[in-house]
């Protein structure tokens, strides 16, 4: 329904609130009885024979049932607080615009339009009355979505008062939804998507109900469906983690997040470093969306930035690298937004596995092939999930993979699995892949691009040939083992992929200008903070398949530090460079003075830009 302005003044919206939290409350309650039950019959020592048997049945039927309950209430929940939120915030933009408009002598009619008696005004009453029809028009929009999901809640709490309803099949046959999962849990992913496409909508969501426990992360299950179990698990994940004896503050506070509205990529602007579900309310807010989510090992997730349907420009996938978990996620998160709102396409956020979280450790640390080779064969299955949703959704859409740092390694190694791509991009990369073999991409037109900072660190790591070098004295350095025997160790140094330039920052972040050379340690990653640098404005032009920066060679120099032309690539230069300035820092530490032996630098040879080139 789409509100008069003076009636806004009339609603009372707390109620929404109080719903949400009635409903919350009352999942939690039906939670912890259903667990005490369980717990009760299991705890039943000495009791055997059929009444057992019997009563052990039901209880697990009961259970069930009490769980798929708790999965709705928690829906109408989190709708509820959606709505609540969503048009407090329009509501009352609308009522400031109006309240400004009419102090400053315009006349506001009920229905937003906006006049003056001055012909002279009319272009200020005109920028006013689109501010308040914009305003209406997200009233009516979420009056319209969320009464449409409280509707469809309430039929489904009516629907399963006595355990949930069969439902019905492509051939017309009746079946539990339970065992229709089980079934799926034990199909391939074609054979899975085949069942589903088969199914009604309502059918579709009645097995989320039932099991968004085992849908939410099976392959061959479409997008909608794993987002809206996932949505489910995030929130049973919060419930249990608050529950726990000694709750983990900073999960919660990570799960709260994943479940808070976003600004729509679509046209809202950069983000800053802040993530997104903590920034200001604005008209347009969307839910986050998880077709991954797991609470093992460190978190795993895989989610969806942007939208997936036609018309969109390309598709990518970020996979980010060393210290990388689900409690920590939030850089991610933002950086994979503004790639999303720069490139105007869906941003896959690939975390389905565990990182890396030590850059030295040789067993558990970066060092270790042991992540890229459990991630890679996982990101190629995860990659024909990609390739059959563009399909439906998106036809003839390219999609692109962007390896940082650690992530370059597990993009690399599903690559010489067999990782389908239209583009991939290796950006500040640990290798090109932890397998003994080439790349083996199907598509024969895949296009590569490569970039890495001068300065970096791990351009040391990148030079090193993987059998590793011997030093005077007979020194054994171990080699890079993220570095393919057919291919090395160094993406940038791959016949037949093109060179990118890191290039400068665009904007003032963390001590460094606009303007200022992307270089040195803070060079390996600080530019996906800044969407305006040259290194973001090259990965959102690969993805995009639009235009990017060629690679320049330039001389850079600091107080401690020369990096001269020819020193990229050339892994005895870099290694001298990356001690000099380490000594210099650690000089400096001695004395009680803290120095970065890499600010302030100064090109001095090939200070101009790149030549943009085309991409796609």
């Amino acid at each position: 329904m789409r509100p008069a302005i003076p009636q806004l003044d009339t609603w009372d919206l707390e109620g929404l609130h109080r719903a949400a939290q009635a409903a919350r409350t009352n999942a939690d309650l039906l939670s912890c009885a259903v667990d005490d039950c369980s717990r009760a019959v299991s705890a039943a020592g000495g009791w055997y024979g059929q009444t057992r048997d019997a009563a052990s049945r039901r209880i697990d039927e009961e259970v069930d049932h009490g769980y798929e309950v708790r999965t709705v209430l928690l829906r109408v929940a989190d709708d509820a607080e959606d709505a609540y939120q969503g048009l407090k915030h329009a509501k009352t933009y609308v009522l400031e615009q109006k309240n400004l408009a009419v102090a400053q002598g315009f006349m506001v009619a009920s229905d937003g339009r906006v006049t003056h008696a001055d012909p002279e005004r009319e272009g200020a009453a005109g920028v006013f009355q689109l501010n308040l029809l914009s305003g209406l028009d997200e009233l009516e929009r979420l009056d319209n979505l969320f009464g449409a999901k409280l509707r469809e809640s309430v039929g489904d709490l009516g629907a399963m008062r006595e355990g949930q309803p069969d439902i019905t099949l492509a051939d017309g046959s009746m079946r539990d939804p339970d065992a229709v999962a089980i079934q799926l849990a034990s199909m391939s992913p074609d054979e899975r998507a085949s069942l589903l496409a088969g199914l009604s909508p309502d059918a579709r969501r009645q097995l989320v109900i039932a099991a968004p426990e085992k849908l939410g992360n099976l392959n061959g299950v479409p997008f909608v469906m794993r987002i809206e179990a996932n949505e489910i698990n995030v929130r049973n994940a919060l419930t249990s983690a608050k529950a726990a004896p000694n709750p983990d503050r900073s999960r919660i506070a990570q799960l709260e997040a994943m479940l808070a509205p976003i600004p729509n990529p679509d046209g809202a602007g950069t983000l800053d470093t802040t993530a997104a579900a903590t920034a200001t309310p604005q008209l347009g807010m969307v839910d986050r969306k998880f077709v991954m989510f797991s609470t093992e090992g460190n978190g795993r997730m895989i989610e969806m930035v942007g939208e997936m349907k036609a018309g969109v420009p390309g598709v990518g996938v970020y996979v980010p690298g060393t210290g990388t978990n689900l409690n920590g996620s939030g850089s991610n998160q933002v950086a994979a937004w503004n790639l999303a709102d720069r490139t105007g396409g869906p941003i896959l956020l690939y975390m389905e596995g565990d990182f890396p979280q030590s850059l030295t450790s040789l067993s558990d640390g970066a060092p270790s092939p042991r992540f890229a080779a459990d991630m890679a064969p996982r990101l190629v299955d995860f990659g024909r999930e990609i390739d059959r949703e563009v399909g439906a959704s998106a036809p003839g859409t390219p999609v692109s993979y962007v390896g940082h740092s650690y992530g370059g390694s597990i993009v690399g190694s599903a690559e010489q699995l067999g990782l389908r791509a239209d583009r991939i991009l290796h950006a500040s990369s640990a290798g090109t892949g932890v397998f003994d073999t080439g790349w083996n991409n199907p598509d024969p037109n895949v296009e590569r691009y490569s970039m890495t900072a001068p300065g970096d660190l791990i351009g040391v790591v990148q030079s090193y040939p993987e059998a590793g070098l011997r030093i005077p004295g007979g020194v054994a350095i171990p080699g890079n083992p993220h570095a393919s025997e057919i291919l090395g160790g160094d993406p940038d140094e791959v016949p037949g992929v093109t060179r990118l330039d890191t290039g400068f920052y665009g904007t003032d972040i963390d001590g460094h200008r606009s303007g200022e050379v992307v270089f040195g340690t803070d060079g390996h990653g600080k530019y996906w903070d800044d969407p305006n640098s040259t290194a973001f404005r090259n990965i959102a032009g690969v993805i995009a398949g639009s235009q990017a920066t060629a690679y320049v060679e330039r001389g850079i120099e600091t107080r401690y530090v020369d990096i001269g032309l020819g020193d990229n690539g050339n892994g005895a230069k870099e290694g001298f460079d990356a001690a000099k300035a380490a000594a210099a820092e650690q000089a400096a530490a001695a004395l009680g003075i803290e120095i970065d032996a890499y600010g302030d630098p100064r090109i001095t040879d090939n200070p101009g830009p790149g030549r943009m080139i085309d991409v796609g």
